[in-house]
């Protein structure tokens, strides 16, 4: 049996316990297009016991996805052979992506974003109720898919104009699908000067609300950046990373699935949005 230590982050204190065989099995067996589904039943099953004084923080579907890639990291800290600081391909370690420091300046509320067109815009945290309805909603838009899927998705859970009342994302999911559908065909629609505005606020945005990763959308969905670190280079030869749930099973639970895989934590080149 593992012996898990709690997890405190500010929000919660999250007490974590070992995956069963069947768990596991189940877990390898599921789609793997599915990753965000996937982290809120691996989230579920790993959850022994949270404390926390902000109601609805015992459901994954309510963390940050942040909050979410912590939770699978702090498992893979205790199951990797490479130790706490585990290893990725390509030699970085997760202190090149976790930023522990900025948790304590999580923000709990939507913030401000000032006002385009006549419309006074607010940013949101992206949930893990967020990220399954994004998601679920990959390719049912022509000509929208891949990371563009994800961008215009995050946008549409995250910004919110005032008086705008939206559909909860975990209590009602298939209204709040539809609901970020036809957002996205809205924001997608805009025209081109209006989306770049809105599109710099947004990023702006994220970066006030930035706690834990600092994150980003590849072609296969959410990504971590690795953190600069003041008077080195490194992080700008460093690939983004993903933290997938498989990574947390034993090759015997792969295996016993018939679906082996390289066992460490993935990493991808994937494009950033500049204002070059």
């Amino acid at each position: 049996m593992l012996n898990i230590k709690p997890l405190r982050l500010r929000r919660m204190t999250l007490q974590m316990r070992e995956l069963t065989i069947g768990e596991s099995i189940a877990i390898a067996s599921s789609p793997p297009h599915l990753e965000e589904a996937l982290c809120t039943t691996f989230l579920n099953s790993t959850k022994a016991g949270v404390q926390s004084t902000i109601e609805g923080m015992d459901n994954p579907q309510n963390w940050t996805v942040q909050e979410r890639i912590m939770a699978v990291c702090h498992y893979l800290s205790v199951t990797s052979d490479t130790g706490p600081d585990f290893q990725l391909e390509g030699g970085a370690h997760l202190t090149d992506y976790l930023d522990a420091s900025k948790d304590a300046a999580l923000q709990d509320e939507s913030i401000s974003l000032g006002e385009l067109h006549q419309d006074k815009w607010h940013i949101r945290h992206l949930t893990g109720a967020m990220a399954e309805s994004i998601e679920r909603l990959v390719g049912q838009i022509d000509g929208i898919d891949g990371r563009l899927h994800w961008i215009l998705g995050g946008m549409a859970c995250q910004l919110v104009r005032e008086g705008e009342s939206m559909p909860d994302p975990v209590q009602k999911q298939n209204d709040f699908d539809a609901f970020i559908l036809e957002k996205i065909k809205i924001i997608s629609a805009y025209p081109e000067s209006e989306f770049e505005q809105l599109m710099f606020m947004y990023m702006e945005g994220r970066n006030d609300l930035h706690h834990l990763f600092i994150t980003n959308f590849s072609n296969e969905g959410i990504v971590a950046l690795p953190v600069p670190k003041e008077g080195e280079g490194v992080a700008e030869s460093m690939s983004p990373a993903r933290f997938p749930v498989r990574q947390c099973i034993s090759r015997i639970a792969h295996d016993l699935a018939r679906k082996p895989i390289e066992h460490s934590v993935q990493s991808e080149p994937v494009r950033k949005y500049t204002n070059d």
